[in-house]
């Protein structure tokens, strides 16, 4: 699976369900400070990619890690891990 292919559907979802500048979407990019999600676009957040990349969130088993997530490349890794944890195939964009 690669680096980029995740980063960049990631970034999809911000610009389209989030209407975000893509310019704003970086790894480094903070979800609350600079991309100015709240808790109830977190929530939107893992629904979308829960439906894109195929998986469930399960919160007792990743609760810690999902509490743990502050920025775009978090989510990156997070997703990455957990598509390698399930021997998931992620799409193709």
């Amino acid at each position: 699976m690669s680096d980029a292919r995740v980063y960049e559907m990631i970034k999809d979802i911000f610009v389209e369900f989030f209407e975000q500048d893509e310019s704003r979407i970086r790894p480094d990019a903070t979800l609350f400070e600079d991309l100015g999600l709240d808790s109830l676009d977190m929530v939107d957040l893992a629904v979308e990619l829960q439906a894109r990349f195929g998986f469930s969130f399960d919160r007792e088993a990743d609760e810690e890690k999902i509490r743990a997530i502050r920025t775009v490349q978090n989510f990156c890794d997070y997703v990455e891990e957990k598509a390698k944890a399930l021997n998931i195939k992620l799409p193709e964009r």
